[in-house]
């Protein structure tokens, strides 16, 4: 993909996004299809083993020790399936970046995208390092204590008797590979939805950049023209593009969060849940070992994921709201009147901001992180209270 690249990258790589470029009659396509319903199988028998276990055991500590992980499964499990469902959206939203109104003009555009870009490419590769190193705690640091107990790192139930060797290591290294699909889907999710965010902010900031030096740009184009009627049209045509442009982006930033409402919502109903459940876990835990690390990285993951969403969400409401100062900051006296009476359609529009909501209830905004931070803590006393 031309946007965000690197997670799209990891969504190809773990079965769930085809490269958009390949032929329907190529073999490639063919047999990357076949690969996408093996993991997609893969993922849904975790999953199902999960549930499975979760309905057979009635011991509290035990529940909500398996439960907290499950619930993230099954959230990638619909995220998953959200994507395979809406891959046609979702091209179609990258692909509003592709119109020529949105491709930088010069070279201060072209460094500002380039400025977003890297911000997203490099919260990616964090959000990766962070979520295997949980899986790498959840799995693979605890092989030792999982051989000794016979025991594994999601479900121990199982359809089938995993009593010899080679069907208990063949089990564990199912959940285990299937637990590092998971963190990779998961990973890819969450920033191709925040790196659209950024993408909308990026633009905002492109809009803001043309605004302030729409005079000067206004001032060497009559230069060129010698008939007032001629740079009329091109001055009509200058402002037009603005105004286009500046509905465009509106559009865009709409589209996004159409697409994505409601998985932005399940995540916000799923990592509140595992907040709490995550935070008693840890207050049950010896600090100095390893289910106590994996537990806090996947706390960490989770607030992770509810931080970017209610960053960029706010960072997109503040920048939309800085439109309107670009256009004050601009030489407002080299303007003629009748271009001042067309800027005010902009700033008349740019007085109700972006806001990116999940399922029009929760606002994602940096006071929204912090009321789920502080409903999650309540319910921690909650579960505290009763144990």
């Amino acid at each position: 993909m031309h946007t965000l690249p690197l997670s799209f990258g990891l969504l190809t790589y773990v079965g769930f996004w085809r490269p958009t470029k390949w032929s329907s009659n190529s073999l490639k396509y063919f047999i990357y299809n076949v690969y996408t319903t093996f993991m997609v199988f893969l993922l849904y028998t975790f999953a199902f083993c999960g549930f499975m276990d979760a309905l057979i055991d009635h011991d509290l500590d035990n529940l909500l020790e398996k439960f907290s992980l499950f619930i993230s499964v099954i959230g990638v499990c619909i995220k998953v399936t959200n994507i395979l469902i809406n891959r046609n959206s979702i091209i179609s939203v990258a692909n509003m970046l592709l119109k020529e109104v949105c491709i930088p003009r010069d070279s201060e555009e072209l460094a500002i995208k380039q400025k977003f870009d890297k911000n997203a490419k490099t919260i990616t590769i964090y959000c990766e390092i962070l979520n295997e190193t949980t899986v790498f705690f959840a799995t693979v640091a605890q092989f030792g204590k999982f051989l000794e107990t016979r025991t594994l790192p999601l479900a121990d139930w199982t359809p089938y008797d995993r009593t010899s060797n080679i069907m208990f290591w063949i089990t564990l290294l199912h959940q285990s590979f299937a637990l590092m699909v998971c963190a990779n889907s998961s990973v890819a999710h969450e920033t191709i939805i925040s790196g659209l965010m950024i993408q909308i902010c990026a633009q905002l900031e492109i809009l803001c950049h043309r605004a302030r030096t729409l005079p000067t740009f206004l001032q060497k184009t009559q230069k060129n023209y010698s008939s007032k009627e001629d740079f009329k049209k091109v001055e009509n045509k200058v402002i037009g593009e603005l105004v286009e442009y500046h509905l465009y982006v509106y559009k865009f930033a709409k589209k996004v969060n159409d697409v994505f409402m409601l998985m932005i919502f399940m995540q916000f109903s799923i990592s509140s849940t595992v907040l709490c459940m995550s935070v008693y876990k840890l207050s049950t835990k010896d600090v100095i070992s390893l289910d106590f690390l994996w537990t806090f990285f996947y706390l960490t993951c989770m607030l992770t994921q509810l931080f970017l969403y209610c960053w960029f969400g706010n960072e997109v409401t503040l920048r939309s709201k800085r439109i309107g100062d670009a256009f004050y900051e601009m030489d407002w006296i080299s303007l003629r009147s009748r271009v001042i009476k067309n800027l005010t359609i902009i700033m008349a529009r740019t007085t109700r901001a972006i806001e990116m909501n999940s399922g029009y209830i929760v606002k994602l905004s940096a006071e929204s992180f912090m009321i789920i931070i502080k409903v999650s803590y309540s319910a921690y006393n909650v579960l505290q209270t009763s144990s």
